[in-house]
C-alpha cells in the first residue's frame, strides 16, 4: 500500500538534501535570495522527512478491514484481531468471526468460545467450540456457522467467555496494521504436537481458559430453533493482504 508515493516521497527528499547542500555550500552567499533558499531547503528536508518516517514507520500498510466491518472495537490474539457476531441469513442464525491479521506472514489461530448451559447450539450434547482457521499476510475473512437459537432465547441476550491464540509457523515478518485490538483470554495449544487442523471443531468443556473475557451476543428473532450439520461451517478470504497491496501500489 502507497508504495509508489513513498518512492516518490524519497526521490523529492534527495533532491531537497541536493538543493539544501546547494544553498549552505554552494551558492555564493551574496547571491539574491539565498539566504531564503537556505531556510525554505531546510523547512522542505525537514518536512518531507517527517512524512517519510510517518509512511514507513507508523502509518498502516494496508486498509483496516475489519474495524471498517465491526467498528472500532475488537479483539487481539498476538498479531490476529477478530471479532465474533450474530448474523441472520435466510431465517438462518449464524455465529460469524471476522479476522485480520496483522502481520505480512500466514498465522494460524484457534478463537474459542465457551457459551452457557442454555445457549445456541451447533451439535447436541456438545459445548465449548473453537474456531481453527489459517489467516494468509494481511488477510481479511470470516467464519460462518450455522446455529439453532431455541425460541425461548430468541432476542434475548446471551454472555459467553471468549479466549483465543495465534502461532505464526514462520515468525510474523513486517507489521502491516498498527491497531492490536481489546487483549482477551488464551489458552494452551501445542502447536508442534500434531497437524493443525481448519474448522469449527466442538470441544470439551474442561478445555482451560486463561482470564478469558466476557462477549454479550444478542440472538436474533425468527430464526432456526432446530439443529443445523455441524460440517456446513465456512471460511471466506474477504481482502488478501497480498492482493490489496498490489492493487492500493
Amino acid at each position: 500500500m502507497h508504495e509508489k508515493r513513498n518512492f516518490i516521497l524519497i526521490l523529492l527528499l534527495l533532491a531537497a538534501a541536493a538543493w539544501a547542500f546547494t544553498a549552505f555550500f554552494v551558492m555564493p552567499p551574496d547571491v539574491w535570495g539565498a539566504v531564503w533558499q537556505k531556510l525554505i531547503s531546510v523547512v522542505v528536508v525537514l518536512g518531507l522527512g517527517a512524512w517519510l518516517v510517518y509512511a514507513l514507520r507508523i502509518e498502516d500498510k494496508l486498509p483496516n478491514h475489519l474495524e471498517e466491518r465491526v467498528g472500532g472495537v475488537y479483539y487481539g490474539a498476538d498479531g490476529l484481531c477478530f471479532m465474533p457476531t450474530i448474523r441472520v441469513v435466510d431465517n438462518q442464525a449464524q455465529l460469524s468471526v471476522y479476522y485480520q491479521n496483522r502481520y505480512e506472514n500466514p498465522a494460524q489461530a484457534i478463537v474459542h468460545i465457551r457459551p452457557p448451559e442454555d445457549s445456541f447450539i451447533i451439535r447436541p450434547g456438545l459445548h465449548d467450540v473453537h474456531f481453527a482457521f489459517r489467516a494468509g499476510g494481511g488477510d481479511f475473512g470470516v467464519i460462518h456457522q450455522p446455529i439453532a437459537v431455541p425460541e425461548h432465547l430468541q432476542g434475548e441476550v446471551i454472555e459467553v467467555q471468549l479466549a483465543a491464540v495465534s502461532y505464526y509457523p514462520r515468525s510474523k515478518g513486517a507489521r502491516l496494521l498498527k491497531h492490536a485490538g481489546i487483549p482477551c483470554g488464551s489458552l494452551l495449544v501445542d502447536w508442534g504436537g500434531s497437524a493443525f487442523k481448519t474448522g469449527v471443531h466442538e470441544v470439551s468443556g474442561e478445555v482451560q481458559l486463561e482470564n478469558p473475557i466476557t462477549l454479550r451476543l444478542a440472538m436474533p428473532k425468527s430464526v432456526n430453533s432446530f439443529v443445523t450439520d455441524a460440517e456446513t461451517w465456512k471460511q471466506e478470504c474477504i481482502a488478501s493482504g497480498k492482493e490489496t497491496s498490489a492493487v492500493s501500489a
